[in-house]
């Protein structure tokens, strides 16, 4: 079965625009869809290496503890292009984190990342066993063969105590489609066509804004502008009304 997923993460040829663009207090962050591409690879190039269940079935499962952030997306993007499924809360074979007790502590692979954007490696000394979400990643080559991967593998993963009432998983079709139904930005509520004009600018919009508190959610709100040949104008839950506006307005979103 076609894997739809793949086909909507950035490649190296996607150096026109900017892919993303994260809001927070104080910090911008501009990513174009070369840049993307190449975390993305080097990720996915880390977890293949260095993950204990890399390539087998049914694919590797990331814990992702960082929250809505930009780095956020380069680790799913990163999981989802060597065949992985991300997690926000469920036990996973690796986890990614922030800050060492947002770990998995079960999981067999541990990675810190530096919240900052123009870290080179992570600030002062790394728990024995767990590799520099930076500095390692780095290292790895800006290339990556993605290997086939059915439709039907799991995309996402929720752990059913943390989120009552969610599906246990979503796979890499569904979660696609299900984009294409939440988020179709041609069918307004009043049945007008709302990318008709950016508010106040008289111009159709080059960006959606993505406003969530959860990770899953803002990344669904990536996929879905991707989807549609748009910007993702990502803001953190940090960010007051003014921020909101001001990025909305920079951005054309």
């Amino acid at each position: 079965m076609h894997d739809p997923l793949t086909a909507l993460l950035p490649t190296a040829t996607d150096a026109d625009r900017a892919w993303l663009v994260w809001y927070a207090p104080g910090e911008r962050v501009e990513l174009t869809g070369r840049v993307l591409d190449m975390w993305q690879c080097k990720i996915a190039n880390l977890l293949t290496e260095e993950a204990p269940v890399a390539g087998t079935e049914p694919g590797l499962l990331v814990h992702l503890g960082m929250g809505v952030h930009w780095r956020t997306v380069t680790w799913c993007c990163g999981a989802w292009l060597a065949g992985g499924t991300v997690t926000f809360t469920s036990p996973a074979d690796v986890s990614v984190a922030f800050a060492p007790n947002e770990l998995d502590a079960h999981a067999q692979l541990q990675v810190l990342v530096p919240r900052a954007a123009l870290a080179m490696h992570w600030p002062g000394s790394l728990p024995p066993l767990v590799l520099d979400g930076v500095a390692d990643v780095m290292s790895q080559p800006d290339a990556f063969t993605a290997p086939v991967v059915d439709g039907a593998r799991a995309a996402v993963r929720q752990d059913a105590t943390q989120a009552p009432g969610a599906p246990a998983q979503a796979s890499r079709t569904a979660l696609v489609a299900g984009l294409a139904e939440s988020s179709n930005p041609t069918d307004a509520p009043d049945g007008s066509d709302s990318t008709e004009r950016a508010p106040g600018t008289g111009a159709r919009p080059r960006a959606a804004l993505v406003c969530s508190n959860t990770a899953l959610e803002a990344m669904r709100g990536v996929l879905a502008a991707w989807r549609n040949g748009l910007t993702a104008v990502l803001v953190s839950p940090d960010a007051d009304a003014e921020l909101i506006q001001a990025a909305a307005r920079q951005e054309g979103a």
